[in-house]
């Protein structure tokens, strides 16, 4: 995806320019969780639940890889508690990602950083944190509300065509999610190459710690995620300005 690089704190600048190129940002992910969220749709129909437990999945929970995780344990019987802890520990790095882009925002009102923070998500926090400078809350705004309506859409539709949509075409709706992080990841890799070696890493850490038992698909993505990202830090700092540029 190619970022504009211009400064977002123009005084030139006013709310309709930053919802515009919030809308064009926002774009790519809107056609990518739709189709994920969709397929995840269709999940909640054949587990015979109803539309409005598929809505209030996305529109409450807004957790993506979360709620497949979060409905197949539903499915097998697991205690709600459960299903809570392992969601909240699996989304644990929002934190982090939203005190990061907090610090980014363009002197936001104390009511504004509670629904900013909420529609902080892996593909919405790598678009705005891709953009130079100070990040306008309209602009941030509108990338993750426009997210969220796509995710929310997509799941209602999913259920409601669920009855018309073939097994296979529902099966490959969810690889739109790992096209979508594809079209995050190689811009980043265009501009220093380098950054394939973090994201092999990753992947190879994160197969490998399936394998081990007492942690699973679910702690092996995270750990593999720090683990890349602590190697990122202090083995290749020269590649931290890099990537900042």
């Amino acid at each position: 995806m190619m970022m504009e690089s211009q400064e977002l704190t123009k005084t030139d600048k006013h709310l309709i320019d930053y919802i515009i190129m919030g809308f064009k940002d926002a774009f790519p992910i809107m056609l990518g969780y739709f189709s994920v969220a969709m397929a995840f749709g269709l999940l909640v129909k054949s587990a015979n639940l109803y539309l409005t437990d598929a809505v209030m999945f996305s529109t409450i929970v807004f957790a993506g890889a979360s709620q497949f995780m979060a409905l197949n344990m539903l499915i097998a019987g697991i205690s709600p508690l459960s299903i809570v802890a392992a969601t909240f520990l699996v989304n644990f790095r929002h934190f982090i990602m939203s005190a990061s882009l907090g610090s980014r925002l363009v002197t936001p009102r104390w009511w504004q950083i509670p629904f900013i923070a909420f529609g902080v998500t892996d593909e919405t926090f790598s678009v705005v944190m891709a953009r130079e400078g100070r990040l306008p809350v309209g602009y941030v705004f509108t990338v993750s509300l426009l997210s969220y309506i796509s995710w929310g859409s997509g799941t209602a539709a999913g259920f409601l065509l669920g009855t018309f949509i073939p097994d296979a075409l529902g099966g490959s709706l969810g690889m739109g999610l790992y096209v979508l992080f594809m079209s995050l990841l190689v811009p980043e890799i265009r501009k220093a190459p380098q950054i394939i070696w973090i994201a092999l890493t990753a992947g190879i850490l994160n197969t490998a710690l399936s394998y081990v038992p007492l942690i699973g698909s679910s702690w092996s993505l995270v750990l593999g995620v720090i683990i890349s990202s602590l190697i990122f830090t202090f083995l290749m700092p020269s590649l931290q300005e890099v990537v900042s540029e």
